[in-house]
């Protein structure tokens, strides 16, 4: 079995200039939109929408193709119990997805792994 991986890098800034109601409910999922909505610190909004952009990026890349066309909203960045970032996907929803998404001051970075 071989382990495929997904990278994404995004700049903060980039998706400031992208943000409208539009933008979001196209990235976000209704569980994550309860989350970002719930968010009240605009810098951490904009952590928590630039992470998941890239998570579901970076989740593309791990598999290249679609049957159907993707829509980010049924790929979900969920947390566990600790916190910790998993995906759910309704395109490969057999599929076990590590990731991990880290922030520096100007960008947002996420890694997909699938075992």
């Amino acid at each position: 079995m071989s382990k495929e991986i997904g990278i994404d890098i995004v700049e903060f800034a980039e998706i400031k200039e992208k943000v409208s109601d539009k933008f979001i409910q196209r990235i976000l999922s209704i569980p994550e939109l309860e989350r970002y909505h719930a968010i009240h610190n605009e810098k951490r909004k904009l952590e928590y929408l630039a992470g998941r952009f890239a998570a579901k990026e970076a989740y593309t890349k791990v598999y290249k193709t679609f049957d159907q066309a993707l829509n980010f909203t049924d790929v979900q960045v969920l947390s566990d119990q600790v916190g910790a970032p998993y995906i759910v996907s309704k395109y490969r929803p057999e599929d076990t997805i590590k990731i991990s998404i880290s922030h520096s001051k100007n960008y947002v970075i996420a890694i997909c792994i699938k075992e």
